[in-house]
């Protein structure tokens, strides 16, 4: 291991595991990582996790091979210079011409840089974050964290200053972008933010608390509590920004803040034409007449399994399907309030581009959407979503919702895994659909399901409150009461100290009654002599 690169020397990748740069502390370690035997990037890692997370990667999109590649130090301007098994140059960092570079070192905060002679900075890779953020990192206008994938390439979900100069979460797979955090529903106000912001600028301290410049804060639940943890901010594979913890004594990672209990919220898990389930662990499932694009990644969504024609040109006759308590973000043609949902119904069978609606009783709000996208469905999510689809469309003739018990004879099975959210299977779940005619009836039925369910759950806890009441003052209980009265314990207690005597005891006891010591009602009373 190696405290700092001299200028003009250089780390070769078949010393991957012995050459390394290390930090003062031992922290980080700097040097190729080994995404597989024979593909590297050149990162920087927490050398003391189980897991040698990686914080910073100069090469993300393009690893090089295992034999033949270097990283040198450049002895000419400086700047160091990754190169592939065949001298092709992959990376480098810039060095002003003026600047004399004299050994690049990594500090104990994990940050890479390069240095002159005294000292003095002149690239970092603070500057340039991937996909995590360290204590003291900042994160600025035209920056940007970016998740990675499986291979650590670029993802498809970003954290940065959006237009509007607010530190957002954003999703873009190059053919759609949204911004799922902060909530997207609300205004920036409403969301405590502000817009007038031109320092654009966020950080976090060694304490666990972030704080940025259009007003965004949080913190780790162990805020304050050990200044020496290690910690780390992270934008997931999956889209989620945590904040990590490290426990040293174990290698092991803790979660000790996250942006979403619920990922189903997070744009892109399931893709277009999909459905988000939530129950608790994510599933997706595609919508009612849709099938996966790619069995092997959900990002990719579903397509549809009908043609919107009749092949002689002419639109085809459609119907609805009813999907309560599901909502499609996004992408609304117009919305209103104070519509039926015949005339929200009408609205979209009449547009040609509106493949669904979203209706919310009570205020009558009505969302016709050109596309399916960020579908996400959960028990008490308000409003329905009634999808488009042809009327001769084979589907079954049943009603939705993944909380269907397993006897119901109109229950569809489905069990599906999100890429990315974890190796164990998901649970079974059940999914219905019905058409639009039936879903007033389907809504009263789910509040009545919740409602029957509460007071069955209200009873069944009273009757084992008083039985166990019961139990505590009986007889077997821990308030058990005394085998014996007090007036039956007293009564003992008196008669304990006297005896029964026979006859024939009081007899010879008193030599055939010879001794009188007195007069009763009944009689002389005699005792022994002496």
């Amino acid at each position: 291991a190696r405290d700092s690169l001299l200028r003009g020397a250089s780390i070769a990748v078949e010393d991957h595991a012995t050459d390394v740069l290390l930090s003062p502390d031992g922290t980080f370690a700097c040097g190729f990582y080994g995404v597989s035997p024979t593909v590297f990037t050149f990162s920087v890692w927490f050398a003391r996790a189980a897991d040698r997370a990686v914080v910073w990667s100069a090469n993300r999109a393009r690893p090089v091979h295992s034999k033949r590649s270097r990283l040198k130090l450049s002895g000419r301007r400086g700047a160091l210079v990754l190169t592939d098994y065949d001298g092709e140059v992959v990376w480098n960092s810039t060095v002003s011409a003026s600047a004399t570079a004299a050994r690049a070192r990594l500090h104990d905060s994990g940050n890479l840089a390069i240095e002159d002679g005294s000292g003095n900075v002149l690239w970092q890779s603070f500057d340039h974050p991937t996909d995590t953020l360290l204590p003291t990192q900042r994160i600025a206008a035209g920056e940007a964290m970016v998740s990675a994938d499986k291979i650590l390439a670029a993802g498809f979900y970003s954290f940065r200053f959006s237009d509007y100069a607010m530190l957002s979460l954003v999703y873009d797979n190059h053919e759609m972008s949204s911004i799922y955090w902060p909530n997207p529903y609300y205004s920036y106000w409403q969301n405590s933010r502000k817009i007038y912001n031109f320092t654009r600028e966020a950080f976090f301290d060694a304490s666990g608390h972030f704080s940025s410049s259009d007003n965004a804060t949080f913190g780790a639940a162990d805020l304050g509590k050990n200044v020496a943890v290690r910690r780390r901010l992270t934008l997931d594979t999956d889209g989620n920004l945590r904040l990590y913890s490290l426990d040293e004594v174990a290698g092991t990672w803790l979660v000790s803040w996250m942006a979403f209990s619920n990922p189903c919220i997070i744009h892109g898990v399931c893709g277009a034409n999909a459905v988000c389930l939530y129950s608790p662990a994510p599933v997706c499932v595609c919508a009612p007449g849709y099938a996966r694009a790619d069995p092997s990644d959900w990002s990719r969504g579903c397509r549809p399994t009908f043609n919107s024609g009749d092949g002689g040109g002419r639109p085809r006759a459609m119907k609805l399907v009813a999907l309560p308590h599901t909502d499609f973000w996004g992408f609304d043609i117009n919305s209103s309030e104070n519509l039926s949902l015949d005339e929200c119904s009408t609205r979209c069978m009449s547009e040609p581009s509106c493949v669904v609606f979203q209706y919310k009783q009570g205020k009558g709000e009505c969302y016709p959407k050109s596309l399916m996208f960020n579908g996400r469905t959960f028990p008490g999510l308000p409003g329905t979503a009634y999808l488009k689809v042809p009327a001769d469309l084979d589907m079954p003739e049943i009603h939705i919702h993944q909380w269907q018990k397993d006897g119901d004879r109109h229950a569809i099975a489905i069990q599906e895994d999100i890429v990315g959210c974890g190796g164990m299977s998901s649970p079974e779940f059940l999914l219905n659909v019905s058409n639009a005619s039936s879903s007033k009836s389907n809504q009263g039925k789910s509040i009545w399901f919740y409602f029957y369910g509460f007071l069955t759950a209200f009873f069944v806890i009273e009757v084992f409150v008083i039985a166990f009441g019961c139990w505590l003052f009986s007889n077997k209980g821990v308030f058990r009461r005394c085998q014996v009265s007090a007036l039956d314990e007293g009564y003992r207690m008196v008669t304990n100290h006297f005896r029964a005597y026979s006859y024939v005891e009081l007899r010879n006891g008193t030599r055939n009654f010879q001794s009188e010591i007195g007069r009763g009602g009944s009689g002389a009373t005699r005792c022994e002599a002496g």
